[in-house]
């Protein structure tokens, strides 16, 4: 027994000695597929790399500062509504040009009902034989210089009209007869049917239309009606409601300035409008008028004043002094 653990001692110490010595005479690069402890040592190094990777992605914390930096691009986007605030700015800013565009006309100053009656629902007053009449009067025609008149002359029951006058456009002369009476009827009924109309506007008393532009209805005035500071516009925008009817009841009157005028506008003629006077009216030297006057008592022309329409007097006289008087008959 002894000597086979002897043996074995000495075979075990012989089998160090070998690998010792196969150690020492090996060669430092590994022979052919025998690459275990190559890729022994890789691994130890990958890690080593990694953490050099690692600390490469220090600069990761960069995203998180660029992701700071979108909340800058979020405060570029607050800038926002304080450009909407300048457009809105803006914006306000253009009523206050329309405001400057609405003030020009005076009418801007007068209530809505003033500017704009409601509807008539009439497409014209109805003159009857009266139509064809430049110059109606019940007492007297005076003139003094020339005159002339595109109509005729109609005088009942009076009977004197003065010279001066003269009538064309294939007018004639009526003086107390039938044709005088009748025409002085039909002003009459005239007068009363635009009188009766419902008002669709009220005009204060002593009103100045000067400056103003007005619209097709029907407008009442308790006082005297003057244009004196400015010219009036009457503007028929449609076609199917151009006319205008003026009521100035109360025995008042109707007077217009030196030199002032009515303009027509869209679709207003002459032979659409209307002047239901309860006293007299006087339209001063050099004015221009449109429309058919039929006053109660008397109508008086200044010098170098133009009417187109018609001159009516229902209960007085018509004075003429070097004036034209043009009938809108169509």
């Amino acid at each position: 027994m002894k000597k086979l653990i002897g043996s074995l001692s000495v075979v075990m110490l012989f089998a160090v000695a070998f690998v010792v010595g196969c150690n020492k005479s090996s060669p430092s690069t590994p022979q052919g597929g025998n690459s275990g402890p190559t890729s022994t040592v890789t691994p130890t190094i990958t890690p080593t790399n990694v953490g050099g990777f690692t600390s490469t992605m220090t600069p990761t914390v960069t995203p998180t500062k660029t992701a700071t930096s979108t909340v800058t691009v979020t405060k570029t986007i607050t800038s926002t509504p304080t450009v909407t605030r300048t457009i809105t700015s803006t914006l306000t800013s253009t009523p206050t040009n329309l405001g400057g565009f609405t003030s020009t006309p005076t009418q801007t100053s007068t209530p809505a009902a003033y500017t704009t009656p409601q509807p008539s629902g009439i497409t014209t007053i109805n003159m009857g034989t009266a139509a064809s009449y430049a110059v109606l009067a019940y007492s007297q025609v005076t003139n003094s210089g020339n005159s002339t008149l595109c109509g005729s002359i109609g005088l009942d029951p009076g009977t004197q009209i003065d010279g001066g006058i003269v009538v064309g456009c294939g007018g004639v002369t009526d003086v107390n007869n039938s044709a005088s009476l009748a025409a002085e009827g039909a002003l009459g009924a005239a007068y009363n049917t635009a009188m009766t109309l419902a008002s669709g506007a009220t005009l204060p008393a002593g009103v100045d239309l000067g400056g103003q532009t007005l619209y097709p209805g029907v407008y009442t005035c308790g006082g005297n009606v003057n244009l004196s500071s400015a010219d009036l516009v009457l503007d028929a925008p449609s076609s199917s409601a151009t006319v205008f009817v003026f009521q100035i009841t109360g025995g008042n009157n109707l007077i217009i300035g030196p030199g002032r005028q009515i303009i027509l506008a869209g679709n207003a003629t002459a032979a659409n409008i209307f002047w239901a006077v309860s006293g007299y009216c006087s339209l001063d030297t050099t004015s221009q008028f449109f429309g058919t006057i039929m006053a109660y008592t008397s109508v008086t022309l200044n010098t170098g004043a133009t009417l187109n329409g018609r001159a009516l007097a229902e209960t007085g006289n018509v004075t003429l002094l070097g004036n034209t008087i043009t009938d809108p008959t169509p």
